[in-house]
């Protein structure tokens, strides 16, 4: 086959979604002849098929013999195309503003540019935050991209400029930006899936900024019910058609963020370990997040402090990552310096009032942990206005959950109706996490008016965050129990609150082998061993080795023993 046949079949496979195909057929063309095009189409389905890094390489590669054969417009668009994904993906910002640079070079030399200024302002939309500034940049691009009706980046456009005037507080035409822009999307209007994909991303992200599931979850059936029609690939890796399963391959932080919030805690956890080691190993992070701060959220949750520290080393000036440190400087006994970090982020937050919602939570908390009822009130006082100004009911019950705390605090007397009603919010959202944190304030607030209802609702809520793995909370209300002279737990927690690792740790414990014995088995270091067993014994209440063996030879499926060599 000649190397014209196999770019062709190489094309045709990118259009049909067959990404190894296409990879195979690329590679063969460039065999064949040193192209351009068969360059930069490897690097295309080299990044469907999941190594963005050598994608970014061979584009940047097909970038120069594009310029040697003065094809100019065309290594521009692949120019803008890589600062996209420097920025978004790498968050490289030194490598995003050079080949951006050099894009806006090759276009000013050109005569007859198309829609590239449009592409050029979607990359500039990008740079900053999303406030009201970036949305006239994302403007720009929409304006260009009808004029010279490019469909794909007008979807683009629409989404970035939804998502900014979203975060600069306009929710209504944010929302109706982005809807439009999936309308376009889910109706073939594009000729790129990469960009339906991209749609749905940012969708998926404003959908967790404005606390409404409901936003993705139309769009979600749609697409899985009509995958066939469409060349996703990695963009539908998970079975189903809900909202939390409908996650790009590049977004397992966001993925494990999901199933945290709904409580799905070791589901969350393999997810978030995932990328928290692909961002260690190769830079790669979630579009819209540091998978870092979720996993440090979890660890605090867990009770894994030390962890949790580790974690964020490197990470504490990372803006997506304040609002956890700030939870493992409450869980560590330092409200000061929890108050600090999240003002000093806050005061930089001003031209995003959406995107302060997770900070404020974690101020009121620190707030009332300091003693500052002033500054407790006034940051309830900013939620609120942000539950108005979004509409969502999740919000709501943020708004609800923090002035009732507030009121629990300063004595005052709508505690228990503004608690009930954020235990019934969250549950309304599955958000399974916030109802049970929420459950535990309700029974601190019914205690003097019906103690019998507050072990209750104690117990109800202890019972939630074991089921979940959430061993810290779980353990002060198991606290707050026994300080009533009730049992806080009648019996150690089920084997399930345990991870899969935690599980062969303890089966390994029950053989009575050491840290060091358990660490060589499992090619773990002699610490994290430690670590695991430290983590076994909170979560499932035990005191001490001697108690975890006779819990798991109990509750532990173990091996069968090997027949002797004689028998065998």
């Amino acid at each position: 086959m000649s190397a014209h046949a196999q770019l062709e079949a190489g094309r045709a496979a990118m259009a049909s979604g067959d990404w190894a195909s296409a990879r195979d057929d690329f590679r063969s063309a460039w065999d064949e002849t040193e192209s351009a095009d068969a360059l930069d189409g490897l690097g295309r389905a080299l990044w469907w098929l999941d190594d963005p890094g050598r994608a970014l390489e061979l584009r940047g590669r097909a970038f120069a013999l594009l310029r040697g054969d003065a094809r100019d417009a065309e290594a521009a668009a692949v120019s803008i195309w890589l600062a996209r994904q420097y920025r978004n993906l790498y968050r490289r910002n030194e490598m995003a503003d050079g080949w951006l640079a050099r894009a806006r070079s090759l276009v000013a030399e050109l005569g007859d540019v198309g829609s590239l200024l449009g592409w050029i302002a979607l990359a500039e939309s990008e740079i900053g935050p999303p406030d009201r500034r970036m949305a006239e940049t994302a403007d720009r691009a929409v304006r260009i991209a009808r004029e010279h009706r490019d469909r794909d980046l007008e979807i683009m456009a629409l989404s970035r400029r939804g998502a900014c005037r979203v975060g600069a507080g306009m929710v209504g035409t944010g929302r109706a930006d982005l809807h439009e822009a999936m309308v376009a999307a889910t109706a073939g209007e594009g000729r790129d899936v990469q960009y339906v994909g991209e749609a749905l991303c940012t969708l998926m992200e404003v959908a967790g900024l404005v606390g409404d599931t409901g936003m993705v979850e139309p769009w979600a059936r749609f697409l899985a019910s009509y995958r066939s029609s469409y060349a996703f690939g990695p963009l539908l890796p998970f079975e189903g058609a809900s909202a939390t399963d409908l996650i790009s391959a590049f977004c397992t932080g966001c993925c494990g963020g999901v199933y945290l919030v709904v409580g799905r805690v070791d589901a969350a956890e393999h997810e978030l370990e995932r990328a928290v080691a692909q961002l260690i190993a190769d830079g790669l992070r979630p579009r819209c997040l540091n998978p870092v701060a979720d996993l440090v959220e979890l660890r605090v949750l867990q009770g894994r402090l030390a962890e949790a520290e580790a974690l964020l080393s490197g990470f504490e000036d990372d803006p997506d990552c304040v609002a956890s440190a700030a939870a493992l400087d409450l869980a560590l006994g330092r409200p000061a310096y929890a108050v600090h970090r999240l003002r000093g982020t806050l005061d930089l937050s001003g031209d995003t009032p959406v995107l302060t919602l997770p900070l404020l939570v974690r101020l009121v908390d620190a707030a009332l942990d300091l003693g500052d009822h002033e500054l407790a009130v006034s940051s309830a006082a900013r939620i609120s206005e942000l539950a108005d100004l979004t509409g969502t009911t999740l919000h709501a019950a943020f708004r609800d959950h923090a002035l009732g705390k507030v009121d629990l605090a300063t004595g005052g007397s709508a505690a228990i109706e503004l608690l009930g009603s954020a235990c019934l919010g969250f549950a309304r959202t599955g958000a399974s996490l916030e109802a049970a944190t929420a459950r535990a304030a309700l029974a601190h607030a019914l205690l003097d008016r019906d103690r019998d209802l507050a072990v209750a609702e104690a117990r109800s809520a202890l019972q939630a965050l074991d089921r979940m793995g959430a061993t810290a909370e779980g353990d002060r209300v198991s606290a707050f129990l026994r300080e009533l002279g009730v049992r806080g737990r009648a019996a150690p927690r089920d084997l399930g609150v345990l991870t899969r690792r935690e599980q062969e740790v303890l089966r390994l414990v029950a053989q009575g082998q050491s840290n060091a014995e358990i660490a060589a088995r499992l090619f773990i270091s002699t610490k994290t061993a430690g670590n695991h067993v430290s983590s076994i014994l909170t979560k499932l209440g035990l005191r001490s080795r001697t108690e975890a063996a006779a819990f798991a030879l109990l509750n532990v499926p173990q091996p069968p023993a090997a027949m002797p060599a004689e028998h065998a």
